[in-house]
């Protein structure tokens, strides 16, 4: 039986942790070690066991091929980099906000683990992920297009791709060149 903490399953290494998730979710770190979350509200531990053992094979094969890569060692973003992603932001802000006819909206940058970006949409908000900073001009534009097409389709259900497709054709490409520049 699992508990939270460190754990040992087949003779790997599983953090397992009780957080604020929607759904059990595992992922493999640049370590290889496992990372399996189980929410606080709806999830048992004994749920996130069931969950991690019925993906056993494909962490196995995820985790061995983290392994055959090694951790990856990108260089610090440094202070310029994060003044030039800033100027870059505020540029395509105003103008998408122009654009779409989203007056009054904030943003901010500060690290993220998963995401490129989030839209807290009734307080009117966007956070950008410092990441940002290694990625090319048009790759930037696209989260904040998707970040702003937010405030009119909240999820990701058909009406938001509709949206995606008006204002930025050729948006799917450039949502893979992200992920695979960035991962």
């Amino acid at each position: 039986m699992l508990h939270t903490g460190e754990n040992l399953v087949n003779g790997v290494p599983v953090e397992v942790v009780r957080k604020r998730v929607r759904r059990i979710n595992v992922r493999i770190g640049s370590d290889g070690r496992v990372h399996l979350s189980i929410p606080w509200w709806g999830g048992t531990l004994h749920e996130g066991e069931a969950f991690l053992l019925s993906k056993w094979n494909w962490v196995l094969k995820a985790r061995a091929s983290v392994l055959a890569r090694g951790a990856v060692q990108r260089p610090p973003i440094t202070v310029e980099d994060l003044v030039r992603l800033k100027a870059l932001l505020s540029e395509l802000n105003a103008a998408w906000s122009a654009r779409v006819g989203e007056p009054g909206v904030a943003w901010k940058l500060r690290r993220m683990k998963t995401l490129w970006g989030s839209c807290h949409w009734r307080k009117r908000v966007i956070t950008y992920n410092a990441e940002l900073a290694r990625a090319p001009r048009e790759l930037v534009e696209y989260v904040v297009v998707h970040e702003f097409t937010h405030f009119r389709a909240h999820d990701h259900g058909p009406a938001f791709y509709a949206l995606m497709d008006e204002r930025l054709p050729g948006w799917r490409d450039l949502r893979r060149r992200l992920n695979r520049l960035l991962a």
